[in-house]
């Protein structure tokens, strides 16, 4: 494990810029997103639940990132964060076994979310110590 405050908060904020971006693609071109992401937006229905997670769910992680990033000292939020993130590469485990891995952007995207999850497990504020 590594300490330092800096480092950890820069992940945070990071990772809340990345589902901010996701949110603001799925609010002004949702079906460019769903395209890359396999969805396809024909019923009403499926536009309500795409738009409820990368715009809803999405942006809550983005403020859970950013106040846990700002709150470095609380150390659960950014935990919190980390469970919200590897929580998605653990769900696309039912989706492998059955289908087997994701393709294109897809498979970038879930590596980013292990790689960042673990890296919020593995930095720790230093008032950890």
């Amino acid at each position: 494990m590594v300490h330092h405050d800096v480092l950890r908060q820069s992940v945070l904020i990071l990772t809340g810029v990345i589902f901010t971006f996701y949110a603001c693609w799925t609010l002004f071109r949702p079906h460019s997103l769903a395209r890359i992401l396999g969805y396809q937006l024909n019923n009403h229905n499926a536009k309500s639940e795409f738009h409820a997670i990368y715009i809803g769910v999405f942006l809550a992680q983005a403020v859970l990132c950013v106040f846990a990033g700002l709150h470095i000292e609380q150390v659960l939020l950014g935990d919190l964060v980390a469970i919200f993130v590897l929580s998605q590469p653990v769900g696309r485990i039912v989706a492998l076994f059955r289908n087997g891995f994701p393709k294109r952007q897809l498979r970038l995207i879930t590596i980013t979310e292990i790689v960042g999850g673990i890296l919020l497990l593995l930095i720790r504020p230093s008032l950890a110590l």
